[in-house]
């Protein structure tokens, strides 16, 4: 009688343990895919149309996180080989929102830029490279000019939101050495950062982009990211002079 007495008394002392581990196991699940201020939503679509990149802004970004979202980065990296820039595109194929930065310079991808002329004075870290604050465009596009200056629109618009160059260099004196145009394949140089070729290209080179959302949490003073969105295939682009 003693026995069965100790033994209802400990299954009476494990039942709120238990009822307490069911509850905490229901919010985890019921949880389970929600964004916090630790994420943020991969951007909706990226791709490769006629000549141009398409990022397509996922709204969600702003209806629940605007607090911390401030818009898009597009990452990018060059080679003349083919085979090379495929290799390099599955390297980083696994890379997550919690790892994307150390990835990034770790393969060497680097963010594209803006180029801004002020009164002969060029601005150029502005980051990101997309800024969202309202919904009113879900499209944006990179105009990959084959003999001009890269640009970035709207959705259904013709207006120039900036010229995008490339990032090649960080100890360059000169912000047009260390910034140069896409298009010209003089500049495509052995020690630039974000090429790995000869110089210049022989012919074609393939560069293989990602974009992800970018923001910052004042709560924690900590940048955020959401998940990379990784074109599947490297982009063929034909420098000019």
């Amino acid at each position: 009688m003693k026995g069965e007495g100790k033994e209802k008394g400990i299954r009476f002392l494990l039942q709120p343990t238990a009822a307490f581990l069911i509850i905490n196991i229901y919010i985890i699940m019921t949880s389970c895919g929600l964004p916090t201020t630790d994420y943020l939503y991969t951007p909706r679509d990226f791709s490769s149309e006629s000549g141009a990149l398409v990022l397509e802004h996922d709204t969600k970004n702003i209806d629940e996180l605007s607090s911390i979202f401030l818009g898009y980065e597009i990452y990018y990296r060059i080679f003349d080989d083919e085979d090379d820039a495929v290799d390099s595109r599955n390297s980083i194929s696994s890379m997550k929102s919690s790892n994307i930065i150390q990835t990034a310079n770790n393969y060497k991808y680097f963010p594209l830029k803006h180029r801004i002329s002020k009164s002969g004075q060029f601005s150029l870290d502005i980051s990101p490279l997309i800024k969202v604050s309202s919904n009113t465009y879900t499209k944006y596009y990179l105009n990959m000019k084959p003999q001009e200056t890269w640009t970035l629109t709207y959705e259904d618009s013709e207006i120039v939101i900036d010229s995008i160059v490339r990032n090649r260099s960080d100890t360059a004196s000169s912000a047009e050495i260390e910034y140069a145009d896409f298009y010209l394949s003089s500049e495509y140089k052995v020690n630039d950062r974000d090429y790995a070729g000869s110089s210049p290209p022989e012919k074609a080179v393939y560069i293989v982009f990602f974009a992800f959302a970018y923001g910052f949490d004042t709560s924690t003073m900590r940048n955020v990211y959401s998940d990379p969105f990784i074109l599947d295939d490297p982009v063929e682009y034909n420098p000019g002079g």
